[in-house]
C-alpha cells in the first residue's frame, strides 16, 4: 500500500469511513480523519481505536483499504 492512497482517503471531501486490511486478516476501522495519522515519510501510520487503543502500522504491510458505502435506508421496512 502507499501513503498517498491513505492520504487521499483521509482528506476526501466528504470523508467516508474506511477499513484497513492487514496480512493476518485483521481489519481496523477509521471512522474519522482525526483517528489516523501518517508519518511525514509515509512509512508509518498510527490509528486510534474507539477505546483509546493505538495501532502502529507499517504502511507497506497494509494489504487493502476498503471504503465504506452509504448505510442502507430503513424506509422500506
Amino acid at each position: 500500500m502507499t501513503a498517498t492512497r491513505i492520504r487521499e482517503l483521509l482528506h476526501a471531501a466528504p470523508f467516508k469511513p474506511f477499513k484497513i486490511h492487514l496480512p493476518g486478516g485483521d481489519k481496523i476501522r477509521v471512522p474519522h480523519p482525526d483517528f489516523m495519522s501518517v508519518s511525514p515519510s509515509g512509512r508509518i501510520a498510527v490509528v486510534f481505536g474507539p477505546k483509546d487503543e493505538t495501532y502502529t502500522l507499517d504502511v507497506f504491510l497494509i494489504t487493502a483499504l476498503e471504503a465504506e458505502g452509504p448505510k442502507p435506508s430503513k424506509a422500506g421496512k
